[in-house]
């Protein structure tokens, strides 16, 4: 290992974004401390371009490489294959980091051992770049820098894609690797590894900025329905990691995946009544249920969403009126 932190750039089509994401790496440099890889996953923009006069500006920070298009999951795997720093994190190409909060993190990798760092982040408006909200590590007695058993505080948190900064060695070395071609692979990226995470430490400053309001974003409504398939793949691949590992995990981590596997089925729920009201997608929607009921009672029962327990409770009689809704407020 070279570097203090591997960032993984994910650039896709992103010629609009891609200068303010790769500047915001620039002034985090600490005496060499990062490499910036960006994988330009088969843009037919500028985006490449843009990103190699950064390379030739900054040959210490950035390495562009450009390949073939294969999905957000591709380019993960190349920068896992790649990384030459002690912790990896990702930034898609259409979002930026905290300059300072970043140069922070890298500080704080100097001093810490912990296979995990979690950090804040931000959700901030596309047109405004005002900040929406910003996600925060909150449980009772939290102390930052800390380094944590991961088993003591997995059932007070969730660590995402935008919060995560992992060691290289426990992706490399457990060979994680993700879908290619496929949406919703972040939920690969977080859990696969989590059989192999034994502490965790967090910092309280965002570092991530996720840029909101994207049309080409999974959450939008047309593309919910259209990448559809992909969340069930995505889906299928995290019941399968659990039923795998779930005889050889620690009760906290087992329950840590369960908790993780109830909000992706929620999240399927969700896309399935994102759709015009029919019998089919109704059919899916208990079919789906009834199977996890009766294999993973311990999933079923952690999925809290208000819209899933009054669907249960009425029988699914309200399945239209769901479906009515989160279409409305949704799209």
């Amino acid at each position: 290992m070279e570097k203090l932190l591997t960032i993984l750039v994910a650039a896709y089509n992103v010629e609009k974004y891609i200068e303010e994401c790769l500047a915001s790496f620039v002034g985090a440099d600490i005496a060499g401390g990062i490499e910036v890889l960006i994988v330009n996953d088969g843009s037919t923009d500028h985006t490449a371009c843009i990103a190699a006069k950064y390379e030739e500006k900054y040959p210490g920070i950035f390495r562009l490489v450009n390949k073939e298009n294969g999905g957000h999951g591709s380019t993960v795997n190349y920068g896992i294959s790649e990384a030459k720093g002690k912790y990896f994190k990702t930034v898609d190409g259409d979002d930026w980091v905290d300059t300072a909060a970043l140069r922070e993190l890298i500080g704080f990798i100097k001093v810490t051992d912990a296979d995990v760092i979690s950090t804040d982040y931000r959700w901030v408006d596309d047109k405004t770049h005002k900040k929406i909200k910003e996600i925060k590590n909150e449980f009772a007695g939290l102390r930052y820098r800390k380094k944590y058993i991961f088993d003591s505080v997995c059932s007070e948190i969730y660590i995402n894609m935008h919060a995560m900064a992992i060691k290289t060695e426990i992706l490399q070395k457990n060979k994680i690797k993700l879908d290619t071609h496929c949406f919703y692979v972040d939920a690969e990226y977080v859990l696969l590894p989590v059989p192999y995470i034994h502490t965790v430490a967090f910092l309280p400053k965002p570092v991530y900025m996720y840029r909101l309001g994207l049309p080409t974003q999974s959450v939008a409504l047309f593309n919910m329905q259209k990448n559809c398939k992909d969340h069930e793949k995505v889906l299928r691949r995290v019941v399968h990691l659990y039923d795998g590992k779930k005889s050889t995990l620690s009760r906290p981590k087992k329950e840590y995946l369960e908790k993780s596997i109830a909000k992706l089925l929620t999240s399927q729920i969700k896309i399935y009544l994102s759709y015009s009201p029919g019998k089919e997608n109704k059919r899916k929607i208990i079919r789906m249920e009834n199977l996890v009921k009766k294999k993973y009672p311990q999933v079923y029962f952690k999925m809290t969403n208000k819209a899933v327990i009054m669907l249960r409770r009425s029988n699914y009689m309200l399945y239209g009126i769901a479906s009515t809704v989160l279409r409305n407020t949704v799209g």
